[in-house]
């Protein structure tokens, strides 16, 4: 069954979740390790270019996700044995997810256009947002500002931090219901039914 239902998780819902889900966590783990850890500054422009890019890609799919959830008729309902903070609790993580999958990729591509280095006469580099090294992304600020770049930078590493943040706990719950709980939480995200 390609859409979702009542009783289960369509195949598209599922497709996207879980190729979000990997992206999101390699990405997180890129950017942490590009900005921390890798001393060469080539594999960290080479690296850069691959967040950039898949970070273009997530944010496709969380806008495709978003509308997928908001156009299906249904979906499995939360367990109705989980308390009712539970439930709120899950409600708001779940946008959480898809509002920050949408806005942390939005928040890089600003800081990189934002850049000094971004500008076509940026000294000693010029470095476009390049997807794939297919096509360019607009440029909002054809003049690069530090202060700006800077702005972006925090907003990135915040949203990041808190994306982490709340993948944990969804993750941690999906996993507490499913073999705590048992009533197939998650089962219900991979298999697609209950």
């Amino acid at each position: 069954m390609l859409t979702d239902s009542t009783k289960a998780w369509g195949f598209v819902t599922r497709v996207l979740h879980w190729t979000i889900a990997l992206l999101v966590a390699g990405l997180l783990g890129m950017g942490l390790w590009m900005v921390r850890a890798e001393p060469d500054l080539v594999n960290r422009y080479l690296m850069t270019q691959w967040h950039k890019s898949f970070g273009f890609v997530v944010f496709i799919l969380a806008v495709l996700r978003i509308f997928w959830r908001l156009s299906s008729t249904g979906h499995p309902p939360f367990p109705l044995t989980a308390p009712a903070w539970q439930r709120r609790a899950a409600a708001a993580s779940h946008i959480a997810l898809y509002v920050l999958t949408a806005l942390i990729p939005l928040s890089g591509w600003l800081m990189a256009s934002a850049s000094p280095q971004n500008d076509p006469d940026g000294f000693p580099f010029h470095i476009p947002n390049r997807v794939f090294d297919l096509f360019d992304l607009p440029d909002p600020f054809p003049t690069g500002s530090q202060d700006l770049n800077d702005a972006f930078h925090a907003l990135h590493l915040s949203l990041a931090i808190l994306l982490a943040a709340v993948l944990a706990l969804h993750a941690g719950a999906a996993l507490w219901h499913q073999f705590v709980k048992r009533d197939n939480l998650l089962g219900r995200m991979i298999r697609g039914r209950g």
